[in-house]
């Protein structure tokens, strides 16, 4: 699974420490439940969670081939939904974060990268979808920790 990642790019060895200390905060914060990880590249998540159903363009077993804007699952399926440092690279965010809430139970971590010239943007998309959450500043990423009920 991580051949593609690592072979080509050698994701986990460029990014691999600051994606683990954001799984971590958001592990710390959600706790354990079914998590939905979108974007997943090399499943990182799996180190953090128990249950994990990954989503990526790359669609590299396990991971489910998919995108953001357009999840091949049903409403409120899973407690947890994730997308860490994804956001910048879909087509369409805001058909992504509506799919992210769709098949959330309540529970949503959006992780956004501060360099990306769509920050901003991207900002105000999350912010506009979800009112309550807690916000938390890492060196090279904002981090959003979304808890709501509908």
């Amino acid at each position: 699974m991580d051949l593609y990642y690592n072979n080509i790019i050698n994701y986990n060895e460029l990014y691999g420490e600051e994606q683990e200390q954001k799984l971590k905060i958001i592990k710390e914060y959600f706790g354990e439940c079914k998590v939905l990880d979108v974007g997943c590249g090399t499943l990182l998540s799996k180190k953090y969670f128990k249950d994990v159903t990954g989503i990526d363009p790359t669609g590299i077993p396990p991971a489910i081939k998919g995108v953001a804007e357009s999840l091949p699952f049903k409403d409120k399926e899973f407690d947890l939904v994730i997308c860490v440092t994804v956001l910048h690279n879909v087509n369409n965010p805001e058909k992504a974060i509506q799919e992210l809430k769709r098949v959330s139970k309540g529970k949503i971590a959006i992780t956004l990268l501060k360099k990306s010239s769509k920050l901003q943007c991207l900002k105000e998309l999350t912010e506009k979808y979800f009112k309550k959450f807690k916000m938390i500043e890492e060196k090279k990423d904002i981090i959003y920790l979304i808890k709501y009920s509908e």
